[in-house]
């Protein structure tokens, strides 16, 4: 047997791993990355397909919240609902015991928040009666159970009278059935009542003479005197921050105004621009409709700012001096942003 050449042993090898060569870099790839694309392209239709799930179901929820909503609503038409609204306006009138010829309702249609969505309606309402009465009828709209909203109240003296007139805009959403019909049951409406406790919240407008501020309050009677008392062995904690309730933010010939219910007193007291609160300065009161930081589902009507160090913070209408929440500079008024550049 002949000696192997050395040459010819050394082509073979190379041949060989040239033939390997190609086959990893050229045919393997061929036949996988074919492969591989199908797989991802899977792999992404498939997230898509999840997404859209979850897009439907997000979307269904809100379908069966507007279709009970629909329910809270004075009818599933604009015409029925404006008339709807413009009896019970006139109920709520009779309800505090002011008269009705006293007031003028108008119908309106405010600008429509969602295009293709509910439809808002409302009427523009003015008249005039004693203090009291008109607070009544205040409370009886901000606790009614419908779905709605009351702007822009104003108060103003009468010449030559002690009645007050007062102006507002009542406003609420006509859902329809284009979202669905709700087949669930709802507890029934609560509608509130002048004898409620909760009527005590707005006593601080009847108590305060607000168109009479010349005259002085008499000086209270001085206390009788009293045995001296033993200290007690220990005294309870201070009352904390959520003791404290923003009750309403109004606004009176120019002059803002933050009224706080002590709930531990059963008092309300009146802050104004430039006073202390919550460990913070009262730096303006916005109007801006904004969701709630806890419910974002829900629209707030308005919120206290306060300016606390280099921060600018915010308690919005409801909610206790503990809600108090930090605003980030894009959610600043404009007013307020442009002290912050």
């Amino acid at each position: 047997m002949g000696k192997p050449n050395l040459k010819n042993m050394l082509l073979v090898i190379i041949g060989l791993m040239a033939s390997l060569i190609f086959i990893t870099k050229a045919i393997v790839p061929w036949m996988v990355n074919p492969v591989k694309e199908w797989e991802r392209k899977a792999t992404d239709r498939k997230n898509k397909i999840n997404s859209l799930q979850k897009t439907q179901k997000t979307a269904d929820l809100y379908r069966k919240r507007l279709a009970k909503l629909n329910t809270q609503g004075f009818a599933s038409s604009q015409a029925e609902a404006s008339a709807s609204m413009g009896e019970h306006i006139t109920g709520l009138i009779r309800q505090s015991g002011l008269s009705e010829t006293a007031f003028s309702r108008r119908p309106f249609e405010p600008r429509a928040i969602v295009k293709n969505g509910p439809k808002p309606v409302g009427y523009t309402v003015n008249g005039q009666g004693s203090l009291k009465k008109v607070t009544d009828l205040i409370y009886l709209l901000q606790n009614d159970p419908h779905i709605h909203r009351v702007e822009n109240i104003s108060l103003s003296p009468v010449s030559g009278s002690t009645d007050v007139r007062v102006n507002f805009q009542f406003l609420s959403l006509v859902i329809g059935t284009q979202y669905g019909k709700f087949t669930g049951t709802n507890a029934p409406p609560v509608f509130p009542a002048l004898d409620s406790k909760d009527r005590s919240l707005y006593d601080g407008i009847t108590k305060r003479a607000l168109f009479l501020p010349y005259q002085k309050q008499p000086p209270p009677p001085l206390p009788p005197p009293s045995k001296p008392k033993s200290k007690p062995p220990s005294s309870p904690p201070p009352p904390g921050p959520e003791t404290y309730k923003i009750v309403s933010l109004s606004e009176w010939q120019g002059e803002q105004e933050v009224m706080v219910f002590d709930t531990n007193k059963n008092k309300t007291k009146s802050y104004k621009l430039g006073d202390d609160l919550a460990g913070g300065t009262i730096v303006m009161i916005d109007y801006r409709q904004m969701p709630f930081p806890e419910k974002p589902a829900l629209l707030s009507q308005s919120r206290v700012i306060l300016s606390i160090e280099d921060d600018f913070w915010a308690i919005e209408r409801g909610n206790t001096l503990a809600d108090k929440h930090k605003l980030a500079p894009e959610k600043l008024p404009e007013r307020l942003a442009k002290r912050e550049l």
